[in-house]
């Protein structure tokens, strides 16, 4: 199996918009978002495809899987404690790339590339993201993983990651 992680292109921005829907159908169960009378979550996909055009503070990277897509992510900048520092806002692999070290080969690929500090924040109640997310910080090659208490930002536990 071969992972490869891409930044966005422009010819890319419907991909991502199509993947933000599916990303959003599994938030819903725990942020309780309804879909439109057109089917479909209410998501920006202007400020998606200005990300994808390299307009925005904030990269998005397409997954892939032998050649097949299997998700995205997106780091931004944000502060925590009064500092700047990267974060993996939003990381989603399609089920069926789950549990197959997809997601881990993401997060080492991007977070352990610069040897820095990065802050990492999953909803409270999205248990798949904080299965995973407990599960990783056993397996990374990091020098600390601090919880954010109190976390900055409501619903969310928020974690900032020092890299080995």
């Amino acid at each position: 199996m071969e992972i490869k992680v891409r930044k966005t292109k422009t010819t890319d921005s419907g991909t991502l918009c199509m993947l933000w829907q599916f990303y959003q159908y599994h938030q819903s169960s725990f942020d309780q978002e309804d879909v439109g009378t057109d089917g479909r979550f209410d998501i920006d996909e202007q400020y998606l495809n200005s990300i994808v055009c390299g307009e925005q503070e904030c990269a998005a990277y397409l997954i892939f899987v032998s050649d097949q897509v299997a998700g995205f992510a997106t780091v931004e900048t944000t502060e925590i404690r009064g500092k700047e520092m990267p974060e993996l806002a939003d990381i989603f692999i399609l089920p069926k790339y789950r549990k197959q070290g997809v997601g881990k080969f993401v997060v080492q690929h991007l977070m352990q590339a610069v040897s820095e500090q990065w802050h990492v924040a999953v909803y409270i109640n999205d248990s798949l993201a904080l299965k995973f997310w407990s599960n990783l910080f056993t397996q990374l090659n990091v020098a600390l993983v601090e919880k954010v208490e109190p976390a900055e930002t409501e619903g969310f536990y928020e974690f900032v990651i020092t890299n080995a």
